[in-house]
C-alpha cells in the first residue's frame, strides 16, 4: 500500500535497503535453516523428535509474525512523521550527511548522524553507522556503511582561522590583464562574517600573500534537488519546519584581487605589486588581522591628516593590532609631490548627513603646530603653518575656538593613540562684514570679532563683483568701459559717486551720442548696478578689508567669515566672492599683498555650488574661469580648496576635474552621484550610507575605500 507517497515496506523489501546501502542482499534458504536448527537441537532436547520439530516451527513462525507486526508499526510511524512534516525520521535508512557546526545546527546533534535520528546526548564513534540505530538491526539483511573520515586535513586551517578555501569546483582559477576569476568556498560556520567588500588574504608559497576584496556572494545547491516547489515552500514557511541547513548549500565568495603583498628581503618593509599570480586550489582564505597589511594593501599612508577609520558595510575593520581599528590618513608630506590638500578636497552629502561635523574634524587636523608647508616663491624658503579661511553660511565654524566639553579621557586617549588632533584653536577669529540693517549676534563662541567693510575700490579690477547674473556680454563690456573711466577720475572712488556719475544725463549723452555704448545697453547697465543692496555693503562705517589683510591671512590662524546674519542672498554672495577674489588675485598675480602671497592658505567654501556653479552667463563664466585657474595653480602657490556641498552636480566641470580627494556621504540624487565619477559598484552604495559613513575617492592617496568618521567632534559642535 502507498500512503502519502511512501510505500509500506515489508521484510521482503530489504532489496531497497540493500540497493541504498550499496551492498548486495544476502540470500537464505529456509529449509537449510530449519535443518540446521534440527541438527543443532537434536543432541540437547530429549523426547519425541516430531513434537520437538513441530514446537520449534511454531516458535519460529510466531517470532517472524511478531517481527512483521513490529515492522508494520514502525513504517506506519514513518508515514505519520512524513505527513506531519517531521524533518527527520528514526526509521529512515542510513544516509551520510555533511557535518553541521554547532553554531549552525538547531540543537547539539551528531553531525555524522543528523539525518538518521542521531542522539544529541552524546557523541558517536567513528565506526558507528546509520543502520546500526534501526530496531532489529541484527536481523536486517544488509551491511552497514563504513563511516567517512571527517577529520580535517592538516594542510587546511580550522574554521576558527579561515573563512574557507580557494576552489576550482565551480569556475577555473584565472587571472588576466583585464580581470580575474578566483572563487572561494566559505565554510558554514563563517558565512555570517562575510559581506561585500570584506578584505581577505590568500597565502602563496614563499611568504607572499594575495590581498583581495569580496566582490560577489552567491549560494548554490550542494545536491541536485529542486527547492522551487510548492511542497518545499510550504514546509519552509511552516512554523514547525526546521531551519535551513547551510551544509546543504555551497556559499561562494568571488574575490577581486587588489595586489600582492611581499617583502624583498626578510627584514625589509612590506610592499605591494599588482596581482600577477593566482593562488593554488584549496589554499585557505584568511581574514586580514594585521593593520600594516591592510594599509599596504590599500595603499593608505601610515601617517598624515586623519580622516576616519576603515570600514566595510558601516562596520569598522578590526585587526589584532593595537589599536585594533585601521586609521585612514591623507598624504600630507612632500615625499610623493605636494601635500594633497593643495590638490583640493570635496565633501559632499545630502542635508543632515554630517558634512559640517566631518569638516570640523578634518580641518582641525591641519591646524597643528608641527604642520608646516613650504612656499616655492618665498625668498627664505621657510615652511609655515597654514591659514584656514572659512566661508561660513551657518555660523558654525567659529566654534573651532572652543573645546568639546563632552570628550572623555577615554576619547582623548584614543585620539592620541592614532595621532588625531583635538581641542580648540585659540587663534580663531570671526571677521564680520558690516551691512546696513544687519547685526551679527556672535553668541556661538567667544572668538574675537573683527568688523570690516568692502571698499568699492576693489571693483576696479573685479568688475564682476557688481555685474549681476544675467548681464549680457555687450552690457558687461560697457560696464568695464564705465568703470575704467570712473577710476581715472579725481573724485573719491566710492560706490555712491559711481552711481551719481553714470546717472548723470551728461555722462549718458557722452557715451550714447558718441556711439561708445548703445542706448539700450547703457540704460540696462544703470538699472542693474543701481540696486539698493549694493549701497548696504559697500563703503560702510568700518575698517576697509584691504587694510586688515595682514590680520586675516596669518599663518596658524583660523579666519571665519560668517554670513548667516545677512538676510539678502545677493549680499552674502558679494561678501564671499570678494574674499575669494582677494585670495585668488594675490595668489595668481606676479605681484600681490605679501600677507596673502607668502602664506599657505586653505580656503574652505561651504555651499560651494552657489559660487562655482556651471557658467550660464558672462558673469558666471568670469567667476568660474578665475577659480578654475586658482584650482590648477593652487599646488604651486600653496592654495588648497576645501569645498563643501550637497549639490556636486552644480559645480562646474573645470573645477571638479581639479579635485583629487572626494569624501562622499549619503546622496540620493542620481545626477549628483553620477557627477562624482566613482566606480559603479560604489555608486550603488552611496544612497545607503549611514550618517558618518562615507566613500573616499582619492586616486593619489589610496584605493577607493569606505570609512567611518569620528563619533565625537574634536572641537565644539552645537
Amino acid at each position: 500500500m502507498i500512503l502519502g507517497g511512501v510505500s509500506s515496506m515489508k521484510y521482503e523489501d530489504a532489496d531497497i535497503l540493500a540497493f541504498i546501502s550499496g551492498k548486495s542482499k544476502p540470500t537464505q534458504d529456509p529449509e537449510k535453516d530449519a535443518s540446521s536448527d534440527k541438527n543443532a537441537g537434536s543432541e540437547e532436547i530429549p523426547g519425541n523428535k516430531n513434537e520437538q520439530l513441530e514446537q520449534k516451527s511454531l516458535e519460529h513462525k510466531d517470532l517472524e509474525h511478531k517481527d512483521l507486526e513490529h515492522k508494520d508499526l514502525e513504517h506506519k510511524d514513518l508515514e505519520k512523521d512524513l505527513l506531519t512534516e517531521s524533518p527527520v525520521s528514526d526509521s529512515l535508512p542510513g544516509f551520510e550527511e555533511f557535518p553541521v557546526s554547532s553554531a549552525e545546527s538547531p540543537s547539539e546533534v551528531d553531525p555524522h548522524n543528523f539525518l538518521n535520528g542521531g542522539s544529541s546526548t552524546g557523541p558517536t564513534t567513528g565506526s558507528t553507522t546509520a543502520a546500526s540505530t534501526l530496531p532489529g538491526e541484527d536481523e536486517l539483511p544488509f551491511e552497514a556503511f563504513d563511516d567517512y573520515d571527517f577529520e580535517p586535513s592538516r594542510s587546511v586551517p580550522s574554521l576558527d582561522e579561515a573563512f574557507g578555501i580557494v576552489t576550482t569546483g565551480i569556475e577555473p582559477l584565472e587571472i588576466t590583464h583585464s580581470g580575474a576569476t578566483i572563487t572561494g568556498y566559505i565554510a558554514s560556520a563563517r558565512r555570517s562574517e562575510i559581506r561585500l567588500g570584506t578584505y581577505v588574504v590568500v597565502p602563496y608559497e614563499g611568504g607572499e600573500k594575495l590581498f583581495a576584496r569580496v566582490g560577489k556572494l552567491q549560494y548554490r545547491q550542494e545536491f541536485a534537488v529542486d527547492d522551487a516547489t510548492e511542497i518545499h515552500s510550504r514546509r519552509m514557511l511552516n512554523a514547525r519546519a526546521s531551519p535551513v541547513n547551510e551544509a546543504d548549500y555551497k556559499f561562494l565568495a568571488c574575490l577581486d584581487p587588489l595586489c600582492i603583498l611581499y617583502r624583498k628581503k626578510a627584514d625589509s618593509s612590506l610592499t605591494r605589486r599588482m596581482a600577477d599570480r593566482i593562488p593554488r586550489p584549496n589554499t585557505p582564505i584568511l581574514p586580514v588581522t594585521d593593520r600594516l597589511e591592510v594599509q599596504t594593501g590599500l595603499n593608505i599612508p601610515e601617517e598624515g591628516v586623519f580622516l576616519g577609520h576603515l570600514s566595510v558595510g558601516g562596520e569598522l575593520v578590526k585587526t589584532h593590532s593595537e589599536p585594533e581599528t585601521v586609521a585612514y590618513y591623507l598624504r600630507n608630506d612632500y615625499l610623493m609631490g605636494d601635500p594633497l590638500i593643495f590638490r583640493h578636497m570635496l565633501v559632499c552629502g545630502s542635508t543632515g548627513t554630517g558634512k559640517t561635523f566631518l569638516s570640523k574634524n578634518i580641518l582641525r587636523q591641519f591646524m597643528t603646530e608641527d604642520n608646516r608647508y613650504r612656499l616655492r616663491n618665498s625668498q627664505d624658503k621657510a615652511r609655515k603653518n597654514p591659514c584656514l579661511v572659512i566661508m561660513d553660511p551657518q555660523d558654525e565654524y567659529s566654534q573651532i575656538f572652543e573645546d568639546n566639553e563632552t570628550l572623555t579621557e577615554e576619547d582623548k586617549f584614543r585620539f592620541e593613540s592614532e595621532n588625531v588632533t583635538y581641542g580648540r584653536v585659540q587663534s580663531t577669529k570671526a571677521f564680520v562684514a558690516k551691512v546696513e540693517g544687519q547685526k551679527y549676534p556672535g553668541d556661538k563662541s567667544r572668538a574675537e570679532q573683527v568688523e570690516f567693510t568692502i571698499p568699492f575700490s576693489l571693483v576696479e579690477h573685479n568688475s564682476w563683483l557688481i555685474a549681476a547674473a544675467g548681464m549680457s556680454e555687450l552690457q558687461y563690456i560697457g560696464l568695464e568701459v564705465l568703470l575704467g573711466d570712473f577710476f581715472k577720475s579725481s573724485v573719491p572712488h566710492t560706490y555712491q559717486n559711481f552711481i551719481n556719475h553714470i546717472e548723470n544725463e551728461g555722462t549718458r549723452s557722452h557715451y550714447v551720442d558718441s556711439g561708445k555704448l548703445h542706448e539700450s545697453s547703457y540704460d540696462g547697465i544703470v538699472r542693474r548696478v543701481s540696486s539698493r543692496f549694493f549701497s548696504k555693503v559697500f563703503d560702510r562705517d568700518a575698517t576697509p578689508i584691504t587694510e586688515i589683510l595682514d590680520k586675516i591671512f596669518k599663518p596658524g590662524q583660523v579666519s571665519v567669515f560668517p554670513t548667516e546674519y545677512i538676510s539678502s542672498p545677493r549680499i552674502r554672495d558679494l561678501i564671499v566672492l570678494t574674499i575669494m577674489s582677494l585670495i585668488v588675485d594675490n595668489k595668481l598675480n606676479t605681484t600681490g599683498v605679501d600677507a596673502i602671497k607668502e602664506t599657505p592658505i586653505i580656503l574652505t567654501l561651504d555651499e560651494a555650488h552657489r559660487y562655482l556653479s556651471k557658467a550660464n552667463g558672462e558673469h558666471a563664466r568670469l567667476i568660474i574661469s578665475r577659480f578654475a585657474d586658482a584650482a590648477r595653480q593652487g599646488r604651486k602657490e600653496a592654495l588648497g580648496l576645501f569645498l563643501i556641498t550637497q549639490d556636486p552636480q552644480d559645480i562646474d566641470d573645470t573645477v571638479i576635474k581639479q579635485i583629487n580627494t572626494k569624501l562622499i556621504l549619503n546622496l540620493n540624487n542620481d545626477a549628483a552621484i553620477s557627477s562624482l565619477k566613482v566606480p559603479k559598484e560604489y555608486e550603488r552604495r552611496i544612497p545607503y550610507l549611514k550618517k558618518g559613513q562615507m566613500i573616499i575617492h582619492s586616486p593619489d592617496n589610496s584605493d577607493i575605500v569606505e570609512i567611518l568618521g569620528l563619533s565625537n567632534c574634536v572641537v565644539r559642535h552645537r
